[in-house]
């Protein structure tokens, strides 16, 4: 059965580490393994924004690899047109991260392509992201003033030269970025659902959620997303296309979804929490972190 992993809590390191080990993560893993791991950094914000994936979340998933002896780390990303992604590393904070843990930082604004063919569509695609032997999917989780959603699936649109977003856009974005998923494959989506916009990608009006999202099929991970912010998951085109392609399962009420529990106390006012798991998604039972 298919199995998700929803951590709640306020130390977003400690959630990932217990989440992937909930998973399992380090028995797909090998030392030689050249790893990538794509955030959302779309624009120069820093995560408090709602527009960017948290530093520490990243921190945490490199914490594990290290753990399970995986040193050859990456972090990969191209922000959207007309933002500068060297800029975005260092306003959220993965300059000072890349230099903490010792993994490289590859802006894909520069970096060659390389054309594919994806259900019927031809692209032009990063070629580091097709390099790689395990590709972590690090997406935020967050309004799209397109598509509604935007998550697993729609943040591999980094991996895209700023010619190719643009088509993309041209097109619905539906369509190419089911055919992309085919292209790039996620081999596990750590979702950072702390702090997100639900209006605008960009940021600005941020929402405190306090939880991270861990699984391996980015179908199931955005249905549940988007499931969590009121939609049929089925009723967002992208989802429904990559389902029908075969590229994971949409239906959440099938998954195993495993909630932990991993809350600390902390000195001053409690942040509200706006979102428990979705109405009508059974949960396979809560665990509490040690």
């Amino acid at each position: 059965m298919n199995t998700l992993v929803v951590s709640y809590g306020t130390n977003p390191r400690e959630m990932v580490l217990q989440a992937l080990a909930a998973l399992d993560v380090a028995k797909a893993l090998r030392p030689a393994m050249r790893i990538g791991i794509k955030p959302n950094l779309v624009v120069e914000k820093p995560a408090s924004s709602g527009a960017t994936t948290s530093p520490e979340v990243v921190a945490g998933i490199i914490e594990y690899l290290h753990a399970a002896g995986c040193k050859d780390i990456t972090i990969l990303e191209s922000s959207a047109v007309g933002h500068r992604t060297e800029r975005a590393f260092a306003v959220c904070g993965y300059t000072r991260l890349a230099s903490r843990y010792g993994v490289k930082l590859v802006d894909l604004k520069h970096d060659a392509t390389q054309k594919v063919t994806a259900h019927g569509q031809e692209m032009r695609v990063c070629r580091t992201a097709l390099s790689l032997d395990y590709f972590i999917n690090v997406p935020v989780l967050k309004a799209h003033c397109q598509t509604r959603l935007t998550c697993a699936l729609k943040n591999l649109k980094g991996c895209l030269p700023d010619s190719e977003k643009r088509r993309f856009h041209a097109l619905g974005l539906h369509r190419p970025i089911a055919a992309l998923n085919q292209v790039v494959k996620s081999d596990l989506v750590v979702v950072d659902g702390l702090c997100g916009d639900l209006t605008f990608e960009e940021g600005g009006n941020p929402v405190a959620m306090d939880q991270v999202l861990v699984g391996r099929d980015p179908v199931l991970v955005d249905a549940y997303a988007a499931t969590a912010l009121g939609y049929e998951p089925l009723t967002i085109p992208h989802i429904r296309l990559a389902a029908e392609l075969g590229l994971g399962s949409a239906q959440c009420e099938q998954a195993n979804i495993l909630v932990l529990m991993c809350l600390a106390i902390k000195k001053g006012p409690l942040r509200p929490r706006k979102w428990g798991p979705p109405l009508g998604i059974a949960s396979a039972g809560v665990a509490r972190c040690p």
